[in-house]
């Protein structure tokens, strides 16, 4: 039986991932610092022209605040803003 062959990821390879996760992780930390402060946010099509990035991104990072970080973030359709459902957990970023 042949054993699978794995790649093995050059440094420039690794770099590459490591430049992609960073903006990622600044920018759920600054979306985070910003709830903290305000415990709420605007749409995601404002903040991603304020970070300069789309609106689909910043929809993620907010997935990911929500899902993985278990912030209790939800959207009020009427504000059009995103807005805390509760207590925020402890800080991890």
């Amino acid at each position: 039986m042949k054993s699978k062959q794995y790649k093995k990821l050059s440094s420039q390879d690794k770099s590459r991932r490591t430049c992609q996760i960073r903006p990622m992780l600044r920018r759920c930390r600054w979306l985070a610092t910003m709830l903290r402060k305000n415990s709420e946010l605007d749409s995601t099509y404002k903040l991603g022209r304020r970070y300069e990035v789309s609106y689909k991104t910043i929809q993620r990072d907010i997935d990911l605040l929500r899902d993985f970080f278990l912030y209790p973030i939800v959207y009020d359709r009427s504000e059009y803003k995103w807005k805390l459902n509760g207590s925020l957990p402890e800080p991890m970023l």
